[in-house]
């Protein structure tokens, strides 16, 4: 897993984009939830968020309506959403996600950071790119594994 800043030159439009952390092309479904102000504020602030088993942080979570929407990319500080609602710049969400080949689903509190919309096959699809702001270090430990092992699957596939 590439630490440290990554580089992206993007000749043709003349732009360069830094990033902390090496971004993967993964396709999964993920679930997510709208947090107000004061459910952002018990979740930071909740211990257990950071101490706890991945198995148990369902439990914590309020009963609030669920979104669902489909990642485009990965990385140990942020994933791209796209899904059919508009994501708003700055508003916190709790994002679970199933990984491959692992028991129970990750949990991650993040916050869009960037928010934007396109026109395709005759509807709107909104965009989202999170910054993830809290996860349990049980649940980094396995996105950190996971990563590693698109990175090789898609690397040998070469």
């Amino acid at each position: 897993m590439t630490r440290g800043w990554c580089f992206a030159l993007n000749i043709e439009n003349g732009w360069m984009e830094q990033r902390r952390h090496e971004r993967i092309a993964t396709t999964m479904k993920v679930s997510y939830r709208i947090l107000d102000e004061v459910e952002k504020m018990m979740k930071l602030d909740h211990p257990n968020y950071q101490h706890t088993t991945a198995e148990k942080l369902p439990q914590l979570a309020q009963k609030s309506h669920a979104y669902h929407a489909i990642t485009q990319d990965i990385s140990e500080g942020g994933l791209s959403l796209m899904g059919d609602r508009p994501f708003t710049n700055g508003v916190h969400v709790e994002v679970s996600l199933q990984l491959p080949q692992y028991k129970g689903p990750l949990n991650v509190l993040a916050v869009v950071a960037r928010a934007g919309s396109f026109f395709e096959l005759g509807k709107t699809v909104y965009s989202a790119g999170l910054k993830l702001v809290a996860l349990n270090s049980e649940d980094m430990k396995r996105l950190s594994h996971f990563l590693l092992a698109e990175k090789l699957r898609k690397q040998a596939s070469k």
